[in-house]
């Protein structure tokens, strides 16, 4: 599979570093040369210098290919151009990006674009939650219409979900799981093949009227 990560951060490194285990090719575009440098010194010839904003620079790192696409950067205006581009332009299948103010998430979804609310501030308050997490606990609550929550769940040694992978869980519709939590503290991008094992903390995006339904399932 080959992904593109926008932006150089600590969220590019860890994304970086899970993706390479499973042998999947990866670039980062990222405007400033220091942070590319940095980069391609800790894994390898793996940043393209430029302007994601640009018609060429994805060109250049050779956006048309793309399996995945991954937008980490600060601006929630620039990471929707550069979806759009990659998605009108070079059909890209999967884009996702970290939104950091949830006004934009309906810009994003209205285009087809998935979003992730400000991935970090989640991994965070999750972890000062630690103690709180035994009894679900809502995340965040995001102005759409209809109304959706972001959940923190904790699946406990008697979950019916356990062994469960991703893709046979039967979770009520408009839900999906949008991270996996690890009982070692490491974060686990959800795909179809991914394992629910116990201990597990998963963030998940429902609809407000389907919270008790799918509470009731996974616990």
């Amino acid at each position: 599979m080959y992904v593109i990560i926008v932006g150089a951060n600590n969220l590019t490194k860890s994304l970086v570093e899970w993706y390479s285990e499973y042998e999947n090719e990866i670039t980062i575009i990222e405007k400033k040369l220091d942070k590319c440098l940095y980069f391609d010194q800790l894994f390898g010839p793996i940043c393209q210098n430029g302007d994601a904003c640009d018609i060429e620079t994805q060109k250049l790192a050779g956006m048309n290919r793309a399996d995945v696409l991954i937008t980490t950067t600060k601006s929630d205006k620039d990471n929707f151009l550069i979806s759009l581009i990659a998605k009108t332009k070079f059909n890209v299948g999967k884009v996702i990006n970290t939104v950091n103010n949830s006004i934009f998430t309906s810009t994003f979804s209205n285009f087809g674009i998935e979003s992730i609310i400000n991935l970090e501030s989640l991994i965070l308050k999750s972890i000062e939650k630690e103690t709180a997490v035994l009894a679900p606990w809502t995340v965040t609550e995001l102005n759409t219409n209809p109304k959706k929550n972001i959940m923190a769940i904790r699946i406990d040694n008697e979950s019916k979900v356990i062994g469960k992978t991703i893709e046979n869980l039967k979770l009520p519709r408009d839900t999906s799981i949008i991270l996996i939590i690890r009982s070692n503290g490491m974060t686990d991008i959800p795909s179809k093949e991914k394992t629910i094992h116990p201990n597990d903390e998963l963030l998940i995006l429902t609809e407000e009227q389907n919270m008790n339904k799918m509470l009731e399932y996974i616990l």
